[in-house]
């Protein structure tokens, strides 16, 4: 997996030939306050041309620990909702 695009309002995510959009904002820092606040419920459906393939459970618990260890590794915060 490879984090290719963290914008205002979402995060874009590779894997392999797939990729996915992730909803969420992005955050000016401030003492104890996350950089990325991700929308969990936002990880549905692979972005086209495998849009009409479901994100299985398992791939969104992959997504989540893949996306928590390179922001800690990028010394940013994530929270998720």
């Amino acid at each position: 997996m490879k984090l290719t695009e963290i914008a205002r309002g979402h995060l874009w995510v590779k894997d392999g030939a797939k990729s996915v959009t992730i909803y969420g904002e992005a955050l000016l820092r401030g003492y104890g306050s996350p950089d990325f606040v991700l929308y969990q419920n936002s990880i549905e459906k692979w972005d086209a041309p495998n849009d009409q393939e479901d994100v299985t459970p398992a791939e969104k618990e992959q997504l989540m620990q893949f996306l928590k260890e390179e922001f800690s590794r990028r010394k940013m915060f994530l929270e998720t909702e």
